[in-house]
């Protein structure tokens, strides 16, 4: 009896707690979960054997569907041939000597610039040879001033071949023996002379100087049986 309250009274009354401000130590991070690794595993196998079923099912064979091409480029037009860009020559000096002509007959009037027109060019029963450094230059700038809009809607300032038209008018004397006057290089643009004797020439031969002078064409193509 006497030692059972030795042994109770030996054993501590607890105090109040008191609340600890010490920090906190490192904390340990969880114990991995058993066979977490596995189940993960199975997971993404499942998935892509899903992904697999949902595909499209190609008999044997067949080929895949063809990537998407890319946008296809602007079609680009043809390149004339050589008759071709003779010939937009010849109606694009012709255009031009037409309005030339009659803004010639507008300043003399009908009968002082004659009745020559270049709508074709003219047979002539002698040959003439025309020069041209008789004529006086005139720049793109001036015949514009000079044509536009009256006489004509637009000026081609080259030839079918890309070289530039030479066009000379003489604006200071209309009345002259020389006053107007427009030629191409042809193919190889180069001019082959200044002066030049009314006569045609083989179509096929397209490095030929192409002129028109005061209402007639000097050099033009023309077929020979």
């Amino acid at each position: 009896m006497l030692a059972a309250q030795l042994t109770r009274a030996a054993v501590p009354v607890p105090g109040p707690v008191r609340a600890s401000f010490s920090s906190p130590g490192p904390v340990a991070a969880p114990a991995a979960i058993p066979g977490a690794g596995l189940f993960h595993s199975t997971l993404r196998l499942t998935l892509l054997s899903i992904s697999l079923l949902l595909l499209p099912i190609l008999p044997a064979g067949a080929a895949s569907p063809p990537a998407s091409a890319p946008q296809a480029a602007a079609v680009q037009p043809p390149e004339k041939t050589d008759t071709e860009k003779q010939r937009q020559t010849i109606v694009e000096m012709r255009d031009l000597g037409t309005a030339l002509f009659s803004w010639l007959t507008d300043q003399v009037g009908a009968a002082a610039a004659g009745q020559q027109t270049c709508d074709a060019p003219l047979e002539t029963k002698a040959p003439q040879t025309v020069d041209i450094q008789e004529y006086p230059p005139i720049s793109m700038a001036e015949l514009e001033a000079l044509l536009i809009p009256q006489y004509i809607e637009k000026i081609s300032e080259t030839d079918g071949w890309g070289n530039p038209y030479e066009v000379r008018v003489n604006v200071n004397d209309v009345e002259s023996k020389y006053v107007l006057s427009i030629r191409s290089p042809g193919r190889d643009g180069v001019y082959s002379s200044d002066v030049y004797t009314t006569n045609g020439f083989d179509p096929k031969d397209y490095d030929q100087d192409l002129v028109w002078a005061d209402g007639f064409f000097v050099r033009w193509p023309q077929k020979t049986n």
